[in-house]
């Protein structure tokens, strides 16, 4: 009897750190989510060197990459930042068509809000993407899960 209460004030004690650290995470992407809206980021700042050659109407181009390659790519690209590669990741987004960037918008739930995105956009879409997964990485302590 004495070994169930025990376990029973265990658990309970997990689901209060369990708790803690989910209300953590949701402080965290509510800052995330109202520093990219006041463009505060610093992928704001970087994005002045995109090239004005390519424009929103090259969206309406063809993909380079297949659908099924753009997780994968983006992937790659998380793994790269989080390795710290932060400036090959801009230099890879940037030398993607908008037509793909649109495309990898699209795969990973966040489309751009307007019928022409602007390289831009999509471009911060996809670094805040990035960071937002690169934050919740760092803060979670798989061996509790």
């Amino acid at each position: 009897m004495i070994k169930k209460d025990e376990e029973t004030v265990q658990l309970v004690d997990e689901i209060g750190e369990l708790k803690e650290i989910l209300r953590e995470v949701s402080r965290k992407l509510t800052r995330i989510e109202t520093q990219v809206k006041r463009g505060a980021t610093s992928a704001a700042s970087k994005t002045s060197e995109l090239p004005n050659s390519q424009t929103a109407a090259d969206v309406k181009k063809p993909a380079n990459l297949p659908a099924e390659q753009v997780l994968q790519v983006y992937e790659e690209l998380r793994l790269k930042a989080k390795n710290g590669k932060e400036q090959e990741v801009r230099e890879k987004l940037l030398t993607m068509s908008a037509t793909d960037l649109n495309l990898m918008c699209c795969e990973l739930g966040m489309p751009p809000s307007s019928k022409n995105p602007s390289r831009r956009k999509m471009f911060e879409l996809i670094i805040g993407r990035i960071k937002q997964s690169l934050m919740l990485s760092r803060h979670i302590d798989r061996q509790t899960l």
